[in-house]
């Protein structure tokens, strides 16, 4: 009994001295450092880019574009009223960004959320409509007249928004 006892101490003196000298080895690598901090930044960029993920549509018809509009508004209303601000605020934006009537919604929804929700909402839209635009310019430009519902729907919002910052 006591010489497997013995083993076992040899045997976790080596694991915990093996480790001590692992992470000494890491710690004093050269490159130690900039590696770590590359993959922090990578994670906060993958993070940023993630909280700016917004719903789009399936497809540009009208039909589709309403449903997917009223979804989103149903949706935000949902989360909203559990409490997830960022949600709501996500899907309010996607929302406003394919709705024609961008100004009416935007004083609705100023009337009916929060007023911590709605500040979050102001600070988040801008920065969905850049996503929003840069997504629809790696997409191309709309061909029909019942694609450009969306370019459409995104020139309103952007007056809209300029007409708030105004006020």
């Amino acid at each position: 009994m006591s010489k497997t006892l013995l083993w076992g101490g040899v045997a976790a003196t080596t694991f915990v001295a093996y480790c001590f000298y692992f992470d000494y080895k890491r710690r004093s690598d050269p490159m130690y450092k900039q590696k770590l901090r590359e993959r922090r930044r990578a994670e906060r960029n993958k993070a940023k880019e993630e909280e700016l993920d917004i719903p789009m549509p399936k497809s540009v018809d009208p039909q589709s574009i309403q449903k997917f509009f009223m979804d989103q508004v149903q949706t935000g209303e949902e989360k909203l009223g559990l409490g997830d601000f960022k949600g709501a605020v996500k899907h309010f934006a996607s929302a406003v960004l394919h709705c024609g009537q961008g100004y009416q919604l935007l004083q609705i929804l100023q009337s009916t959320m929060p007023p911590e929700a709605y500040k979050m909402f102001m600070e988040f839209l801008p920065k969905a409509q850049a996503k929003y635009s840069r997504q629809m310019m790696n997409k191309g430009a709309p061909r029909s007249k019942e694609a450009a519902a969306p370019a459409q729907a995104k020139a309103a919002t952007e007056r809209v928004i300029a007409e708030e910052a105004v006020d």
